[in-house]
């Protein structure tokens, strides 16, 4: 290895010098100086590599060792949670069919057209005309034994839904006779404007329909009698079949007209007509309101 001049390296090592050779102390030189050159350059030789051999130990103990790579032992799987069952989840109820599909009653489907017919007797008298601004309406107003016609705040019936009525108290009935019985003329719009598609029968079958299922008895029986077009709209008659009442009211039939029409508004308006057959002298009535029924223009 190349000699370092002027420079001291770690102890117990030899300096060396700029010739290469290892230099020796005069001690050193005595005790070689009985053997041959060749020997005492072979000893040499040997002292040299011994140096460097030591020194190549030495440094080796100071510098550590290169690690070996370590080994990467891989990490247990976490196992994945386990996917949760489905929950049973209650399904959603299903709306209770509306009152009308439960109704028990012998329609005539749209399309077909069977007109009213004329119910024997006068009926009774005109006193004017009824015009209703909400719906756009204007009819006959029927005299005695009718009561005028009202706003709907005014009477005895309120449920909200009409603008104008007329009434005719028809019986009273009961243990105490403390309940009535009552025939019924009037307007109102169509509680919801109509789905696309739907037309004024569809409009007169709901107001009919609804009747049925809130205004009679449990267990009364629908037959439609009527179903014609009119000015502007549609017209539905329908018998009313009641059950014997408990209470003893006396009217067991009743006849019931819906005619919806078309005013140019949002929603239908529709005019109600029902009369029980107790009063069935005064069923003429219907075709008096029919034939004079009108819209008046916004």
């Amino acid at each position: 290895m190349p000699a370092t001049s002027g420079r001291t390296d770690a102890p117990g090592h030899p300096r060396t010098g700029g010739s290469g050779h290892v230099r020796t102390s005069d001690r050193m030189r005595a005790l070689l100086a009985p053997f041959p050159g060749w020997l005492r350059l072979l000893g040499a030789a040997v002292l040299v590599t011994e140096l460097v051999v030591g020194l190549h130990l030495a440094t080796d103990a100071r510098t550590p060792a290169t690690a070996a790579p370590p080994v990467r032992t891989p990490a247990p799987a976490v196992p994945e949670p386990p996917t949760p069952a489905p929950t049973s989840v209650a399904p959603t109820p299903t709306p209770a069919p509306s009152a009308s599909s439960d109704l028990a009653v012998t329609r005539i489907e749209e399309g077909t057209v069977v007109r009213l017919s004329r119910q024997p007797g006068k009926g009774s008298k005109t006193i004017g005309r009824v015009t209703d601004p909400k719906t756009g309406l204007s009819f006959a107003e029927l005299g005695a034994p009718w009561r005028r016609s009202r706003p709907i705040g005014d009477g005895p019936i309120k449920d909200g839904r009409y603008n104008l009525r007329q009434t005719l108290l028809t019986e009273t009935y009961g243990p105490d006779g403390d309940r009535e019985w009552w025939a019924d003329l009037d307007s109102q719009h169509l509680w919801s404007e109509l789905d696309a598609g739907d037309s004024m029968y569809d409009a007169a079958r709901a107001m009919l329909d609804h009747k049925q299922a809130s205004a009679f008895p449990a267990g009364t029986t629908g037959q439609d009698i009527a179903s014609q077009p009119v000015r502007d709209g549609w017209l539905l008659a329908r018998m009313m079949r009641m059950p014997p009442s408990p209470d003893g009211r006396e009217a067991s039939r009743e006849l019931s007209v819906a005619i919806a029409v078309d005013t140019g508004r949002r929603r239908p308006a529709v005019l109600w007509i029902t009369i029980p057959d107790t009063h069935r002298r005064l069923w003429p009535d219907v075709h008096t309101v029919v034939k004079s029924l009108r819209v008046v223009p916004e």
